[in-house]
């Protein structure tokens, strides 16, 4: 009787674990999934920003193109790619990664993926040369002195505003996008 037991035993035990084994895979798949399509709604909410934001008078009007300036590696899973070339307010949007140590880039908005001491200085002092919006997705960026900073919020994407700094840089946004804030720090 025992002897019978034995070769079911065998594949109960391994259908058990091909089962969890799938499940696992599947679940991974889901969060994958789930991420890429976080990247993509977030890269969306990147080109709102900036559609809604006016620079001084004078900035950029000579130019055809709007820098977005990324700083970090693969941002949003590389989903500001798509964002190159769409028109925003009869620009062209560029992008341009920047070093951390931001240079002497002519940013008109700045997404970091990183906000280290080194980074947020970097966008003071590109902010105070030259009116940029800075975006990021690292919590506690607006606290920091960062102008947008998103963040998830029971499964969706949101967006805090720093208007104090927006101001400091010369930006004008949009009453619309400020009406749309989870808040809006003064």
């Amino acid at each position: 009787m025992m002897s019978r037991l034995r070769p079911r035993l065998f594949l109960l035990r391994g259908l058990v674990v091909a089962a969890v084994t799938l499940a696992v895979l599947v679940a991974g798949a889901a969060r994958a999934n789930d991420s890429i399509e976080e990247a993509r709604v977030k890269a969306a909410f990147v080109l709102n920003f900036i559609k809604f934001t006016s620079w001084p008078d004078g900035q950029g009007e000579a130019t055809p193109t709007l820098t977005l300036c990324v700083i970090g590696g693969y941002a949003l899973a590389g989903q500001l790619n798509a964002l190159a070339g769409r028109n925003v307010q009869g620009r062209q949007v560029r992008l341009q990664p920047l070093e951390a140590q931001g240079g002497d880039a002519q940013c008109d908005a700045v997404f970091a993926t990183m906000t280290d001491a080194v980074t947020l200085r970097s966008l003071q002092q590109l902010t105070g040369r030259r009116a940029a919006l800075t975006i990021s997705d690292q919590p506690g960026f607006v606290a920091q002195g960062g102008m947008i900073e998103l963040k998830i919020v029971d499964g969706r994407v949101r967006f805090v505003v720093n208007l104090a700094a927006a101001r400091a840089a010369n930006l004008m946004l949009s009453s619309q996008l400020l009406q749309l804030a989870d808040r809006v720090v003064q």
